[in-house]
């Protein structure tokens, strides 16, 4: 299995209901592969800063060699942008069997709710 461990940037495109651009943001991503499972931090800058880390991963290897990740993610309450407001969304990452680019879905709620596509590259 290829490693999807380690600093990762991120954009992402948040969608409105009829599919056109609401805004776009760019944001950093740490992905830690342990025994254990993974674990997810990002964290966005600009017009919509916060931090998230993730819950209940799930990594899934296809055939093709192809790496899926889902994770629940939620506010890191000890961020100055999150401390004040609270969310939590779903995400879902298709990482290329190079393990260098990745594309998804991610969903937002209790705040912000959106949905997004996301593509990350390796930093």
């Amino acid at each position: 299995m290829t490693d999807i461990s380690g600093s990762w940037a991120m954009h992402g495109i948040a969608l409105a209901p009829d599919g056109s651009t609401m805004y776009e943001w760019d944001a950093g991503i740490q992905i830690n592969i342990e025994t254990a499972g993974a674990k997810v931090v990002m964290e966005t800058s600009g017009i919509k800063s916060s931090r998230s880390i993730s819950y209940a991963e799930k990594l899934i290897v296809q055939p093709n060699g192809e790496i899926q990740l889902r994770y629940g993610y939620e506010a890191d309450p000890d961020h100055e942008a999150t401390q004040d407001h609270d969310f939590f969304g779903l995400s879902q990452l298709t990482f290329a069997p190079d393990g260098q680019t990745a594309q998804g879905t991610s969903c937002n709620y209790n705040g912000r709710y959106v949905i997004m596509q996301i593509e990350l590259k390796r930093a």
